[in-house]
């Protein structure tokens, strides 16, 4: 049986719904004890399993002010190469900064297209067998595939993302934080409210 458009429509509004609510639990502890807001989002464009952090951080570039900073686009991504660059210069700049980040996830445990949310430290980089692990307050994982043990494995895992999924996915994410970081940051404002 076929799904409609209108029931493919229903699907997505609950995803980003529930995507929004859970968020909305994630961010409770962000209050005016943090300096900055930081949204690190990890990947790159060139593989597209790899890609719903850039295009992510590309749609939600226009929300920066002095208070929320976006950190890897499309144009400018935030990789495994230079996040230990980047991450310093966030600690630099910012007194303290509330960290988000958004990342793909190769799993064997998750459902490939689930979006999870967590707190603590994050490892980018991991399917590919290189790794740094950093704090983050809040992170979004976005399975795109199968964990494969082995770099090579998950590279071409990686690879033969469905294009589609990829962008549901960071839709889901772009509106949904779009939607809640409004609750908590004004473009006028250097302060969460």
């Amino acid at each position: 049986m076929a799904v409609t458009k209108l029931e493919g429509e229903k699907f997505l509004i609950s995803k980003l719904t529930k995507f929004a609510n859970d968020l909305k639990i994630c961010l409770k502890d962000l209050k005016n004890e943090y300096s900055n807001l930081a949204i690190l989002c990890v990947g790159t464009d060139k593989i597209m399993g790899d890609a719903i952090g850039p295009i992510v951080g590309s749609n939600l570039k226009h929300l920066e002010n002095e208070y929320l900073q976006v950190f890897g686009t499309r144009n400018n991504t935030l990789d495994f190469n230079n996040a230990k660059e980047i991450l310093n210069d966030i600690y630099d700049k910012f007194e303290k900064p509330y960290i988000i980040t958004i990342d793909a996830a190769l799993s064997n445990k998750r459902k490939v297209g689930e979006i999870v949310l967590n707190k603590g430290f994050i490892k980018i980089g991991k399917a590919l067998n290189k790794s740094i692990c950093f704090y983050s307050n809040t992170n979004i994982n976005c399975v795109v595939g199968r964990n494969i043990e082995g770099g090579i494995n998950n590279l071409e895992a990686l690879k033969n993302v469905d294009e589609k999924s990829i962008y549901e996915m960071s839709q889901i994410i772009s509106i949904g934080m779009e939607k809640v970081l409004k609750i908590y940051v004004t473009r006028e404002s250097t302060k969460i409210i």
